[in-house]
């Protein structure tokens, strides 16, 4: 199953999703999922470092009802095409939250990679809808395969669906 939106041309595939992410501190895990992002040539080599760097600056830690998460994104100039990656991990890492930069477990990563400033919007309003449902974060924690996943977000998703 591929999420594919013609006009922004934003992927999300089951090769983006990444479970029992083992990881010890938040960069860590930022670097494994923009591997997944580098191996099918979706960003540029600067991607990761310009990821990290604004992770620094501005934090994306999100505390919800059930599970923190994080939604780390960088400018446009380093993505060759706009995807999302979904990250959940097998113990919870620190990240800084983006209001008091306080610092929160978080269990799931959304990674936004977006070639467009209109689509970040659109995703973030989608993700938004995402992180407002607790049963689905919940259900993504502890979801057994990235087909499962895809199955859960489809809902949010469901006109970029192929």
């Amino acid at each position: 199953m591929t999420i594919d939106h013609s006009k922004s041309q934003l992927i999300l595939n089951e090769e983006l999703i990444r479970l029992s992410i083992q990881a010890h501190h938040s960069e860590e895990v930022l670097i494994q999922l923009s591997e997944n992002f580098r191996r099918k040539n979706y960003v540029k080599a600067s991607f990761t470092d310009a990821l990290i760097a604004r992770e620094l600056e501005y934090p994306t830690g999100l505390l919800t009802q059930s599970v923190g998460i994080a939604i780390p994104h960088t400018d446009p100039k380093h993505v060759n095409k706009g995807s999302i990656g979904i990250g959940v991990l097998e113990h919870p890492v620190l990240f800084k939250t983006m209001d008091t930069r306080e610092e929160i477990n978080v269990s799931i990563v959304i990674m936004l990679a977006i070639t467009h400033p209109s689509d970040q919007l659109k995703m973030l309003q989608k993700v938004t809808a995402i992180i407002k449902d607790n049963h689905v974060l919940l259900d993504m924690m502890h979801a057994q395969s990235a087909e499962e996943v895809m199955r859960l977000l489809q809902p949010f998703f469901g006109e970029m669906i192929e």
